[in-house]
């Protein structure tokens, strides 16, 4: 069982990850599997626990099947609540002159499109993974500093005391302090939007269809599907109309009825709604000597895909593929293999980066230009099967090379 410390103890690790949510508890999780002395940094985060009045966490995820996969391996999935997971069979989105996309995960030979899950739940099965994991130690310290040795790093943390790794992980988030410390460089834009999040009942049953609407003036409107009849809004709006938005929360149903009535019926409130700036973030490097980074310490892209989590494991998942599959002479922070890791993940960021962002821009400018191009867009991916089969299958996973075993025989 893996020790829960106050006071440092060991003080040498093969790795060291530095971040407790959902990427760092996952990495330090597929690290220990590996047989690699693992030391996982930082405080633990909140988990919300359901009530009657938000029966849902206000951070709903809807992962890809990769990352599922992912989680599969690392033997954590299969402890997921059944019931409160919902899979998205399909979905529909929608322009602003009348065009629609869908996506059918039915046609794209798919078992699903993607599946909805609490963050709270995924913290939860991780962190019970975590507590279990043998090799894995927990150190509840904060992350000071840093400093480089011949070969490890020290790590020094707020109380004083101070571990060393070969290999550190800096899954601290968009804010990362370990970033921070080796000197790589963020570029953050802002978007000038917030996302309102909101849980909501419906009337009618939405049988596993996301929903998603694009209007420049109003912003991205989604709806997930949750379990039973209750979907999670995801409303990236403009800065002015989320302040709105959040000062009269109790009236979004009625907002939303003119586009969300025809396909739900009445929506009513089932939980507080909460507000997270939207930006960009990217970085100098994925890797420096002796780290590496993952998640959103790493990357930061509009939600309007939905690929923000999956991104963060994505990158989880191909750095221990590359820590499972090192030449038995190679240390965990060699930098050949940190190498290797961001050259693999180099593109499929950038790529990300890129498609999310000048979409964001499309969908928010409303000149003649624009306003036809994105509804040319829509309609002639919907009018292109294999197209359309395709992004679905991208966007899936599917179109990266198959995973290793996480554990070694």
């Amino acid at each position: 069982m893996a020790a829960i410390i106050a006071a440092v103890q060991q003080s040498s690790f093969d790795v060291a990850i530095v971040g407790a949510g959902v990427a760092g508890l996952a990495t330090a999780v597929g690290a220990a599997q590996l047989g690699l002395r693992t030391a996982l940094v930082g405080p633990r985060v909140p988990v919300q626990r359901p009530d009657s009045a938000s029966p849902f966490d206000a951070r709903i995820y809807a992962i890809a099947p990769s990352s599922v996969a992912l989680l599969e391996r690392l033997k954590v999935w299969q402890a997921v609540d059944a019931a409160r997971v919902q899979a998205v069979a399909k979905m529909r989105v929608f322009g602003d002159a009348g065009n629609e996309l869908r996506f059918d995960a039915y046609q794209a030979a798919l078992p699903r499109l993607a599946t909805i899950v609490e963050e709270a739940e995924l913290l939860r099965v991780l962190a019970t993974a975590a507590g279990f994991a043998a090799g894995l130690t927990r150190i509840e310290a904060t992350f000071d500093a840093g400093e480089e040795q011949r070969d490890a790093t020290r790590l020094l943390f707020a109380d004083g005391t101070s571990i060393e790794a070969r290999l550190v992980v800096a899954a601290d988030g968009v804010r990362s302090a370990v970033r921070a410390a080796v000197g790589i460089t963020a570029h953050e834009l802002s978007y000038g939007q917030t996302a309102v999040v909101a849980n909501l009942a419906c009337e009618r049953p939405h049988q596993g269809v996301a929903l998603q609407w694009f209007d420049p003036a109003q912003g991205v409107i989604a709806l997930l599907p949750l379990p039973g009849d209750f979907v999670s809004l995801v409303w990236s709006a403009p800065q002015p109309l989320a302040e709105a938005l959040l000062a009269d929360a109790e009236n979004l149903p009625a907002r939303l009825a003119p586009r969300v009535e025809p396909h739900l019926g009445r929506l009513s409130g089932a939980g507080k709604a909460h507000a997270f700036p939207l930006r960009r973030v990217s970085v100098d490097r994925l890797a420096g000597s002796r780290l590496a980074l993952v998640g959103d310490a790493a990357h930061v892209v509009h939600p309007l895909a939905g690929q923000g989590l999956n991104l963060g494991l994505a990158d989880v998942s191909e750095l221990l593929r590359v820590l499972g599959d090192r030449e038995s002479w190679r240390d965990p922070g060699d930098a050949v293999l940190l190498r290797r890791y961001e050259r693999q993940r180099a593109e499929p960021v950038g790529l990300m980066r890129f498609a999310t962002h000048a979409l964001a821009r499309l969908f928010a400018r409303d000149d003649a230009v624009s306003r036809d191009l994105r509804n040319l867009g829509l309609a002639a991916v919907d009018a292109l099967p294999p197209l359309k089969n395709a992004l679905i299958r991208h966007a899936a996973g599917q179109s990266a090379p198959a995973a290793t075993p996480m554990t070694r025989g």
